[in-house]
């Protein structure tokens, strides 16, 4: 039986543990995760060399003891020699990595009517399986030449909100960024307490903007506009895009559109302004679940999905409130042990929503 926090690695039917390094990073906010672990290597074994073979592309499974990590390939191995050791290192992704590396090969106009579909399309040829417990209707979809192919499903889900991760299991996950706001916290931060190491945020002005204005265009001038005020933003700071970067001819575009798309530039204005990492000790919340395990359960079409409750005065969280854990780093630290980075962002922001129901920075 493997044992509870043993990072063990199959590959081509073969099991491999006692890992002297491991750095394991699973997100919600990108569609790859990614794995890197070190070992002594003995060259003189056949069964390593032919297993860690460079350039093979092996398929990889990543477990903690009885838990599923991530399921991806072999991208990378180094070889390292010195006086005293030789010591190979290997790094993957999920299976997703293909769809963020690799260009469309194949037609470039699509007529798909919902993003799943499209996702479908694409991610078919690399052998990856699609799950949508959210889905949104698209515009047509027109690819450039040489566009990655993540790249060209991801510009749709984001005019519709849509954030795609993968599944331990190697899946793509759809969701849509309002479900987060549904996620109740699993457990609880608090400054000087276990098991909270260190915390740091990051606040940057320049990331926010008083006025958010989205026009439509015709004939190659703003037509419709609609906009949005941050009036937390105490200077004059406009910020200004044509909705969808197009023509879209007379009515093609509506004020209620224009609006959603000006509320979404203010949320990601929020997303890139306001930031939180938080490692905590171990890989295990104080339930023994795999901190942000992102396992799709299939039985209720939906994304197990984590959030914490966090309070911590000397870093300006002055109240307490829920996060999001948007990805999350797994590693050994020299001092430390088992500890986990953790990435905490409010559902708000992920939502569309513009507005935070709790700043925490603010004291009164």
């Amino acid at each position: 039986m493997p044992k509870k926090d043993e990072i063990r690695l199959e590959i081509k039917g073969k099991v491999f543990e006692h890992w002297e390094g491991i750095t394991i990073t699973r997100a919600l906010d990108q569609v790859v995760d990614s794995f890197a672990v070190s070992a002594p290597f003995d060259p003189d074994l056949a069964d390593l060399r032919e297993t860690f073979r460079p350039f093979g592309y092996q398929k990889v499974k990543v477990y903690l003891g009885d838990d599923l990590l991530l399921t991806g390939y072999l991208d990378k191995v180094e070889h390292s020699l010195s006086a005293t050791d030789r010591k190979v290192k290997l790094q993957g992704r999920s299976l997703a990595g293909q769809i963020v590396d690799c260009s469309i090969d194949g037609p470039l106009e699509y007529n798909f009517k919902f993003l799943a579909d499209l996702a479908i399309s694409h991610c078919a040829p690399f052998g990856i399986t699609v799950r949508w417990p959210n889905n949104r209707p698209i515009e047509s979809a027109r690819a450039t030449y040489g566009q990655q192919v993540y790249d060209h499903i991801k510009s749709h889900a984001d005019l519709a909100n849509l954030f795609l991760y993968s599944s331990p299991e190697g899946e793509v996950v759809i969701y849509w960024g309002k479900e987060l706001l549904k996620v109740k916290s699993s457990a609880a931060l608090v400054e000087g307490e276990s098991p909270l190491l260190s915390i740091s945020t990051s606040f940057d002005g320049s990331q926010r903007f008083s006025k958010y204005k989205a026009a439509s265009q015709y004939a190659g001038e703003p037509d419709i506009e609609d906009f949005i005020e941050d009036k937390s933003v105490s200077i004059h700071r406009p910020h200004l895009v044509i909705s969808g970067g197009m023509d879209v001819g007379e009515g093609g575009e509506d004020e209620l559109s224009l609006n959603r798309t000006a509320r979404k530039l203010m949320a990601q204005s929020l997303y890139r302004s306001f930031s939180i990492t938080a490692t905590v000790s171990g890989w295990r919340d104080a339930n023994g679940k795999v901190w942000m395990k992102d396992k799709y359960l299939k039985e209720k079409n939906a994304a197990d999905i984590t959030a914490v409750t966090l309070k911590a005065p000397s870093v300006a969280l002055y109240k307490e409130r829920s996060y999001i854990v948007i990805n999350c780093t797994m590693s050994i630290d020299e001092s430390q042990g088992r500890v986990t980075e953790l990435h905490l962002v409010p559902a708000e922001s992920l939502a569309g929503d513009p507005r935070l129901e709790v700043e925490p920075w603010v004291q009164t």
